[in-house]
């Protein structure tokens, strides 16, 4: 398994990057602009096996260490962007979305490279992924919100570059970052649920520490936020542009929780 295991963390940003030159001709070429790609249900599926494979060697789920967290952002990434793909049927964007999975991937493949011990995680990936999966979901849909209120501006002014030019259509770009609040809601949700969970029993008769209290402040922002674009679109038929908008206050939500938590840990 470890001469798998090694060869695996070679193969896995071949894979990445391999998906990034493809979505790159869809790009430059304009073809397959609304075809599926089945390589990334490939690519998701191997690097779970290889995540699977790994924590059975070390006897505990791989989520402890810096590397590996970059591969758990790496397939989360791809696991956000299928679903994206799958929801609004363009694969224009996806040469920006896999660069940054093959660097991640390529990054963690370097440090794993210096080897770990036994994992120790236990089931506290039962907390990481969903909010590593949420987290990446709230990146797209500030992303795809970026580029929809930027084309939103260039559209006023008569500009249209060829990065526009390229790119899906405005309603395609708002619909893509509704669908990626809509992904990071769900995982958010799991992510708090599994957290109280995890926290209620690590801490039955103690008190509530000020880092948990400020985890949970901000994170529950970050969960209204993100509920309030789902539901403000869905409901109240809120404008892409407006959506667009809380999408960007709900990473930078998102950012804060993160800085928070490192530099309160």
């Amino acid at each position: 398994m470890d001469t798998l295991l090694a060869l695996a963390k070679w193969v896995l940003p071949l894979v990445y990057l391999a998906l990034a030159i493809d979505y790159g001709a869809t790009f430059i070429l304009r073809v397959r602009t609304h075809a599926r790609n089945p390589g990334v249900v490939v690519a998701i599926v191997l690097h779970a096996a290889v995540l699977i494979a790994r924590g059975v060697r070390l006897g505990g789920a791989p989520v402890d260490t810096v590397a590996e967290v970059l591969s758990l952002v790496a397939v989360s990434s791809a696991v956000v962007y299928w679903a994206i793909e799958s929801f609004t049927r363009d694969r224009r964007a996806g040469v920006f979305v896999f660069l940054l999975v093959f660097l991640c991937q390529y990054t963690a493949s370097l440090l794993l490279a210096a080897g770990r011990g036994p994992g120790h995680a236990g089931p506290g990936w039962l907390h990481i992924v969903p909010a590593c999966l949420a987290y990446t979901a709230m990146g797209f849909a500030a992303l795809y919100a970026g580029l929809y209120l930027l084309g939103q501006r260039n559209l006023k002014q008569h500009r249209v570059g060829l990065l526009f030019d390229r790119l899906p259509a405005l309603e395609r770009l708002g619909a893509m970052c509704w669908g990626a609040l809509l992904v990071g809601l769900v995982f958010m949700t799991v992510s708090i649920v599994t957290g109280a969970m995890m926290y209620s029993r690590g801490t039955a008769g103690g008190g509530i520490e000020a880092k948990v209290t400020a985890k949970i402040i901000i994170g529950s922002i970050a969960w209204l936020t993100c509920a309030a674009g789902v539901l403000g679109r869905r409901l109240a038929k809120w404008s892409l542009v407006r959506v667009a908008v809380v999408a960007v206050i709900g990473f930078v939500v998102v950012v804060a929780y993160l800085v928070t938590s490192i530099v309160m840990s």
